[in-house]
C-alpha cells in the first residue's frame, strides 16, 4: 500500500479530477462546473500546483512505444530506477514487488531499442535480466483516465476536445511549429496561450487551432499528474494477462472499461495484455482479478504491486 504524500480533501480531489479531464481549464471554468466559489477553487488549485501534489504536463508520442521489464538485485533497485527514470524517452517507470523488477514504457526506434536492451541495460551493475515488448494497441492510457470523482455532465462541461476513440502506439511526425508548442506544453501544461503565440509567432486563434488538432488526433494530451494514493487510491498494481489470441482485443476492451484501470495495452510476448490499476484497498484488488467480467476469459495472470512510482506521464516523481 502506497502512503499518501499530501492530504487532499474532497474538494481538492474534485479539482484534481477536473484538471485530469482538462489540464488547461481555467479556475473560473472549473469553479462554475463544480458549483464552487471561484476564489476558493482558485486558491485551492494554485496551492495544489505550488505544493507539487499536482503537476500539469503535456505528453506526446514521438516514436514506437515499448514496455521494458528490468530484473535486478534488490540492493541496486533504487539507484537503477532513479537513473532510468531520468531518461527523456521514458513515459513511466514503476518499481514492483517480486521478483524484484522495474517496468517502464519507453519511446524508441527499433535500432535504438536494440542498443538499450542488448547493450546498455545489461551493462548496468545489478541488472540480471531485460525483457522488452512492443505496444501493439492501446485500450486506455492515463490521458483517458480519471478517478470518477466528478459526474459525467461535469466531465462533458470541462472538455474542449475529444481524443480519438483508439490510440495507436506511434504518433505522426510533428512540423517545426507543433514541435515548439509541444515542447512548451510538456514543460508546463498550463503555459499561457500568449506565451505560446510569442514562441511560434502566430495569433491566438491559429495556436488554438493547432492545439485542438494535436489533441483531437491523439498526438498530445495535457493533464494533471498526481499520485493515486493522494486521491484515495493507495493500492496500485501491474497485471499481465494471457488469453486466447482471438480474444485479446475483446478482453482488452472489457478490462479498460473498469473504472480503476489507468492503462491497458496489447503487447507481444507470453502475456498479451498489460494493465495498470489503482484501487482503494486489497479487497478491491482481489475482486478486480477474480470477479470482473473479463477474469473468466483470462487463461493466466501475473500480478505485481507497485511499491514506488519514479515517473508518471513523462514527469519525474519528486523525492
Amino acid at each position: 500500500m502506497l502512503t499518501p504524500a499530501h492530504e487532499l480533501d474532497e474538494l481538492d480531489r474534485r479539482i484534481v479530477t477536473a484538471l485530469q479531464v482538462n489540464g488547461r481549464a481555467s479556475w473560473r471554468r472549473i469553479a462554475e462546473v463544480l458549483g464552487e466559489p471561484f476564489r476558493t477553487v482558485t486558491r485551492r488549485g494554485i496551492a495544489l500546483l505550488d505544493s507539487g501534489a499536482v503537476r500539469i504536463a503535456g505528453l506526446v508520442s514521438v516514436a514506437a512505444t515499448h514496455l521494458v521489464e528490468v530484473q535486478c538485485a534488490p540492493a541496486c533497485l533504487v539507484e537503477i530506477a532513479g537513473t532510468l527514470a531520468d531518461g527523456p524517452d521514458v513515459t513511466f517507470l514503476y518499481a514492483l514487488t517480486g521478483p524484484t523488477r522495474i517496468i517502464m514504457e519507453v519511446q524508441e526506434s527499433p535500432g535504438r531499442l536494440s542498443a538499450l536492451v542488448l547493450d546498455e541495460l545489461p551493462a548496468v551493475e545489478g541488472v540480471t535480466q531485460v525483457d522488452a515488448s512492443p505496444v501493439l494497441e492501446y485500450f486506455r492510457t492515463v490521458a483517458d483516465w480519471h478517478p470518477g470523482l466528478i459526474a459525467q455532465p461535469e466531465i462533458e462541461a470541462l472538455l474542449d476536445t475529444r481524443p480519438p476513440p483508439s490510440r495507436g502506439p506511434i504518433a505522426a511526425a510533428l512540423d517545426e511549429t507543433d514541435q515548439i508548442l509541444v515542447s512548451l506544453l510538456v514543460a508546463d501544461g498550463r503555459v499561457p496561450t500568449s506565451e505560446l503565440c510569442e514562441a511560434v509567432g502566430l495569433s491566438a486563434p491559429a495556436v488554438r487551432r493547432r492545439m485542438t488538432a494535436l489533441l483531437e488526433e491523439g498526438k498530445l494530451s495535457v493533464r494533471a499528474i498526481v499520485e493515486p494514493a493522494d486521491i484515495g487510491l493507495p493500492i496500485e498494481a501491474v497485471i499481465w494477462i494471457r488469453t486466447a489470441p482471438n480474444d485479446v482485443a475483446a478482453v482488452g476492451r472489457l478490462v479498460s472499461a473498469e473504472p480503476g484501470v489507468r492503462y491497458a495495452a496489447m503487447t507481444m510476448g507470453e502475456f498479451q495484455l498489460m494493465v495498470n490499476v489503482t484501487l482503494s484497498g486489497l479487497p478491491e484488488l482481489r475482486a478486480f482479478i477474480t470477479e470482473s467480467e473479463w477474469a473468466s476469459r483470462a487463461h493466466a495472470m501475473r500480478t505485481s504491486v507497485v511499491v514506488r512510482a519514479y515517473k508518471r506521464g513523462g514527469v519525474r516523481a519528486r523525492a
